[in-house]
């Protein structure tokens, strides 16, 4: 690995750590951080949420979840870390 991989991951093992340490809401099964990068190129995370197999979210979850993820994003972002943290909602496998 060179010096910007070494980076990357280290950046990712502390957003999995800052993803641990936050309850999941009711409806996702899970979180999981890709590395990557962003349209201009710069380096990226996403935060793909996993949610659980047959929900069939309404407005009121979506709020719930837009709050939910952007508070996760946040303590990414005031943690130090470079990367830009971009939320996937999905279905859970």
């Amino acid at each position: 690995m060179n010096v910007a991989e070494d980076q990357g991951q280290l950046e990712k093992a502390k957003a999995e750590q800052i993803i641990a340490d936050t309850p999941l809401m009711d409806g996702i099964e899970g979180i999981t951080v890709e590395l990557g990068e962003d349209h201009t190129g710069d380096p990226s995370m996403w935060l793909v949420f996993a949610m659980s197999h047959g929900m069939k979210p309404d407005d009121q979850w979506i709020d719930r979840f837009n709050e939910y993820s952007h508070q996760i994003g946040m303590r990414i972002i005031h943690s130090g870390l470079t990367r830009f943290p971009y939320t996937r909602l999905g279905q859970a496998a």
